[in-house]
């Protein structure tokens, strides 16, 4: 799979794969739930390290707060779960993106660390 999609920052980006994984949202005594969640490759400079996509949302049935930056599903025993951002760690990350450079996918190059991003 080599493939292309659109960066957050309008750049195109170079796919590497995709891998599967079964996550586990939230916490064992405060509800949780736990779906396959399908992660694509990429070769990227970025802040983040993973970014769920709507595919991800959905099968969750996660509602997504970004006043109040939360989201609720319905945990597999407790009713529903509540998984709050970390504000501090949220804010570090958007610094860090105004000052990231898109990366150039003209030329390939070596990464020294692999980013996981989710697509739908």
């Amino acid at each position: 799979m080599d493939e292309q999609i659109l960066g957050l920052s309008g750049e195109r980006v170079d796919t590497r794969g995709y891998i599967d994984l079964y996550m586990k949202f939230g916490e064992v005594h405060r509800g949780y739930r736990t779906i396959m969640v399908r992660y694509l490759i990429i070769d990227a400079t970025t802040s983040y390290n993973v970014l769920l996509g709507r595919l991800s949302l959905s099968k969750l049935g996660a509602i997504v707060s970004t006043p109040h930056p939360a989201m609720k599903f319905c945990s597999e025993r407790w009713g529903v779960a509540t998984m709050h951002v970390e504000k501090q760690i949220a804010r570090e990350c958007y610094v860090t993106s105004l000052r990231l450079t898109p990366t150039v996918t003209s030329a390939r190059r070596q990464v020294n660390q692999r980013m996981v991003v989710m697509t739908n």
